[in-house]
């Protein structure tokens, strides 16, 4: 019993340790092209925008079937550790078939970024930069407790871009 949970939290661990290491390499979150604020501070354009939602389009289509994929060999690989009779074949084996579907994933998600990547400017590229690593500065001073303050002090007030 002990090395199966043992197995599901190394199984948990690596689901999520994968994706955290390309962060760096990365866009805002949600429909960033469609924000005005964002698309005139780095200063895209309608066409663009228009390229950048196409691309988007085209490449969340298939990433949802892949994460179909990955989750129902999630499923398969914990429905395997959660065996009577504990054999760890058919575990390496769906965990091996987990890795892929979730690579596979992985893969199409960083075909999109590379062609969002080839749409901006360097200029563009290094002002989204700038506004990820500004967003990522003013959550973690939001934070209660990040520099001693709490909800609604002062420092919880996000400025504006």
């Amino acid at each position: 019993m002990k090395n199966m949970k043992n197995v599901l939290i190394i199984f948990l661990f690596l689901a999520v340790a994968g994706p955290l290491a390309a962060n760096e390499f990365d866009l805002p979150p949600g429909k960033w092209w469609e924000d005005q604020r964002l698309v005139s501070r780095i200063g895209l354009t309608e066409e663009q925008q228009g390229q950048i939602r196409e691309v988007v389009y085209t490449h969340a289509r298939r990433m949802i079937d892949l994460k179909a994929d990955v989750d129902k060999a999630g499923l398969d690989l914990a429905s395997s550790v959660d065996q009577e009779v504990f054999d760890p074949a058919p575990v390496r084996a769906a965990y091996a078939h987990f890795q892929t579907a979730r690579q596979k994933l992985e893969n199409e998600r960083f075909e999109m970024l590379l062609e969002v990547r080839q749409i901006l400017t360097y200029e563009q590229w290094k002002r989204i930069e700038e506004i990820k690593r500004r967003l990522k500065q003013m959550r973690s001073e939001r934070r209660p407790g990040a520099r001693g303050e709490g909800p609604g002090s002062q420092g919880d007030r996000a400025p504006g871009f």
